[in-house]
């Protein structure tokens, strides 16, 4: 089934949380399994940074979490009834940069306004209301998603039963942060970024792809990258370009994220990664975290350079002391932060868990 829009506060504008307003959302989404007769069967999927609406396709193609889906497997096709919708400000189908902006008739670019995780939660929750969908089983996420997971329990804490947090903390740490202003500004300084406003003509290709070069290697580990290429030279390489197998490996990958990524949508997403805070809107953390009443099941990589197993702690120490029912777990992965995406073995018996409350 090809993905699903809909557009929503057509009659009333979403407030955003940093000021501003948007109307006429258009928001792409895709559900997979049978939502059953008593309605308690949903669950709703959040992406990370860079993922869409359709983490499984049944038509031979791969989706960001195609090993993961399925009748019998960890998302559990035959017993729940999923729900995925691409973020707003994305690239994918919904509201975001590069779409029109019907003030304008022209893409919105620069003047996007800038958005938080609690603006993309609120268009996911107008989207369940559109489809009638009055409470979850679970919701689900890993990394950015596992924010967008963590909001939802505190803004809606009567809406789902349970948490799936994969890979994320409460907060993003100042490295991390760091490595997205470095990211931010080889997009920026890119000679045909223009301000934000190049749709109508040749986007900041260079700088997207030295961006998401840097993004990949916060992504795996010295371990797995070192088992993968070690030292390894390309017989034809070039002494200032892809010389080693692990730079052409970057290349590729940087390459090919400007296939399907845009540039404006990155630089929204990284700042609302960066801008995270579960207190926006409350007294403080402590307030907004006591509000939370789901079984909260939290998952950390003991190898992940960009969530680190420090800012993971921090977030199990808080949501503790807020009395969260909270099970936490951590093991080590040779694919560091991107194992919730590809190591199965691993992640399955959590999710599984997590998704029924055990």
């Amino acid at each position: 089934m090809s993905v699903q829009n809909v557009v929503l506060f057509d009659t009333q504008p979403l407030t955003l949380m940093l000021g501003g307003k948007l109307s006429h959302i258009n928001v792409a989404y895709q559900m997979y399994g049978t939502l059953n007769a008593e309605k308690n069967n949903a669950v709703l999927i959040c992406h990370a940074l860079t993922g869409d609406a359709e983490p499984y396709f049944d038509d031979g193609r791969d989706g960001w979490w195609q090993n993961f889906m399925g009748a019998g497997l960890a998302l559990d096709t035959d017993r729940y009834f999923f729900i995925s919708s691409n973020v707003l400000g994305g690239c994918k189908g919904t509201t975001g940069p590069s779409s029109i902006n019907p003030q304008t008739g022209k893409p919105y670019g620069s003047q996007f306004p800038n958005i938080v995780v609690q603006d993309i939660v609120k268009v996911q929750k107008a989207l369940l209301d559109h489809l009638g969908i009055s409470h979850l089983k679970a919701i689900i996420g890993g990394s950015f998603g596992g924010m967008q997971a963590n909001q939802w329990a505190i803004d809606y804490p009567d809406f789902m039963d349970n948490i799936v947090n994969l890979c994320s903390s409460i907060y993003f740490s100042a490295e991390a942060i760091g490595f997205n202003h470095v990211m931010r500004q080889a997009v920026i300084n890119d000679p045909n970024f223009n301000g934000g406003d190049y749709y109508e003509g040749t986007p900041p290709d260079q700088g997207l792809s030295i961006a998401r070069m840097l993004g990949m290697l916060t992504y795996r580990t010295d371990l797995q990258l070192a088992k993968a290429f070690g030292r390894a030279t390309k017989s034809d390489g070039s002494f200032w370009g892809d010389y080693f197998q692990v730079e052409s490996y970057l290349s590729y990958q940087g390459k090919k994220f400007l296939e399907r990524f845009d540039a404006n949508s990155y630089l929204h997403l990284l700042r609302a990664l960066d801008m995270y805070d579960p207190s926006l809107g409350y007294d403080n953390v402590k307030q907004a975290l006591l509000r939370i009443k789901a079984h909260y099941t939290l998952v950390s990589v003991t190898t992940d350079q960009l969530f680190k197993p420090i800012d993971l702690y921090k977030t199990k120490q808080l949501l503790e002391q807020s009395g969260v029912d909270l099970h936490f777990y951590e093991f080590p992965s040779d694919y560091g932060h991107d194992a919730f995406l590809v190591d199965y073995d691993q992640f399955e018996k959590r999710i599984r868990d997590g998704l029924a409350g055990n």
